[in-house]
C-alpha cells in the first residue's frame, strides 16, 4: 500500500525564436491521485530524491468488495517501452495464466506469471507500440484467471482508456523515454 503522496514537478525549457532571448521554464505537474481515464497516478518516495510513480487501477467485486486484481503500469527507466503488471490474490492455477481479451474479438494478451508472495501473485506483459495500438483499438476489454484447478475462471471487465496518455505524462515528468520513445503526453490528467 502506498504510504506517501508527492507532487512531481519538472522544469521544461521553452525556447523563444529570438536567439538572444533566454529560455523560459514551464512547470509540468502530475499529482499523486491524478486520473487518466481508468488509471490513477500513484507515487511513493523510495529513497532520498527518488520517487516511483505508476498508473494503477484496483478492481473489486461489486457484491462483496473482495479484490479481483490490481493493474499497475509503468515506463521503462532507460529505454522506450512500458510494462503492465497484474496482481491477483494468492491462489492461482498457473497453467491457465492471466489473460486480457478484447470482447467480441480474437485479440488477447497472455501475461506471464512472475512471482508469488503469501498475499499475491504477479503476471507481467511488455507494452510496446503494437500492444498499445491493439489495446487502444477498443474500450471493451476483460481479464481473467483461474484461482485453482477445480474452480471456474474469474473474469472481469477492465478499463484501458487513458493508459498510454498517462504513461506518456509520467514519462514527461520523470524524464523517461515513455512507452513509444517520445515524451509528448498529449492530454492533461482529468
Amino acid at each position: 500500500m502506498l504510504r506517501k503522496s508527492c507532487l512531481i514537478t519538472v522544469a521544461l525549457g521553452a525556447f523563444a525564436v529570438d536567439p538572444g532571448a533566454s529560455a523560459q521554464a514551464q512547470t509540468v505537474r502530475v499529482e499523486n491521485g491524478a486520473r487518466f481515464g481508468s488509471w490513477t497516478v500513484s507515487c511513493e518516495a523510495v529513497a532520498v530524491n527518488e520517487t516511483l510513480c505508476v498508473l494503477s487501477q484496483r478492481l473489486v467485486r461489486s457484491d462483496t468488495g473482495a479484490a479481483l486484481a490490481e493493474l499497475i503500469a509503468f515506463n521503462a527507466d532507460d529505454a522506450p517501452g512500458a510494462w503492465l503488471v497484474a496482481r491477483v490474490p494468492n491462489g492461482v492455477f498457473f497453467p491457465s495464466g492471466f489473460v486480457m481479451a478484447q470482447q467480441d474479438s480474437d485479440t488477447q494478451f497472455d501475461l506471464e506469471w512472475q512471482a508469488c508472495s503469501p498475499d499475491m501473485c504477479e503476471a507481467l506483459i511488455a507494452l510496446d507500440g503494437d500492444v498499445l495500438d491493439q489495446m487502444a483499438s477498443s474500450d471493451d476489454w476483460a481479464a481473467g484467471y483461474r484461482p485453482d484447478m477445480a474452480s471456474d475462471s474469474v473474469v472481469f471487465r477492465i478499463g484501458l482508456d487513458g493508459l498510454e496518455t498517462g504513461l506518456a505524462a509520467l514519462a514527461d515528468v520523470l524524464g523517461q523515454p515513455g512507452p513509444r520513445g517520445g515524451t509528448d503526453s498529449g492530454d492533461a490528467p482529468e
